[in-house]
């Protein structure tokens, strides 16, 4: 299952879904991370503006590194046609990366949705404070834990 994980710039939320729902799923299976895709499991993220290949934010690399989860070597990607075809669940943050993938490919609504599920965004930290930024990662970390019980409920 390719699960791809969207926000605005792909320097913030979506990456820290991205590892977090690894994590998540990993656990789940009691395997190691690197061991997901050998349990069918490829988890990405990009973003409908993303500067590609710029690394993640500071703050989403903290709030990674104070959950054991390296975001490092992360590297911003530009959501394509190709990554919206690819993928068998796509999970956006808000209602503007829905628009987004409808638009690439309206045929993709049926494996779209919201990660904090029907009608709850979790809204964009990059410009504000640092407390509402770890409010955002708290948001973040709730919609990928509960994505991965979903998911794993599917493949037992």
């Amino acid at each position: 299952m390719r699960i791809l994980v969207l926000c605005t710039g792909n320097i913030g939320r979506s990456p820290l879904a991205e590892v977090m729902l690894r994590k998540a799923l990993a656990s789940g299976l009691g395997v190691e991370d690197a061991e997901l895709a050998d349990r069918g499991f490829v988890v990405t993220s990009a973003g409908i503006a993303a500067p590609e290949g710029h690394p993640a934010s500071r703050r989403s690399i903290a709030v990674a590194a104070g959950r054991g989860l390296d975001l490092s070597n992360h590297s911003a990607t530009q959501l394509t046609a190709l990554a919206v075809a690819a993928a068998d669940r796509i999970y956006c943050m808000d209602g503007g990366q829905l628009a987004a993938v409808k638009a690439i490919d309206p045929a993709a609504a049926s494996k779209t949705g919201l990660i904090a599920g029907e009608g709850i965004e979790i809204p964009d930290p990059h410009y504000q404070d640092d407390e509402f930024f770890w409010r955002v990662a708290q948001q973040v970390e709730a919609a990928a834990l509960s994505r991965a019980a979903e998911l794993l409920e599917q493949v037992s």
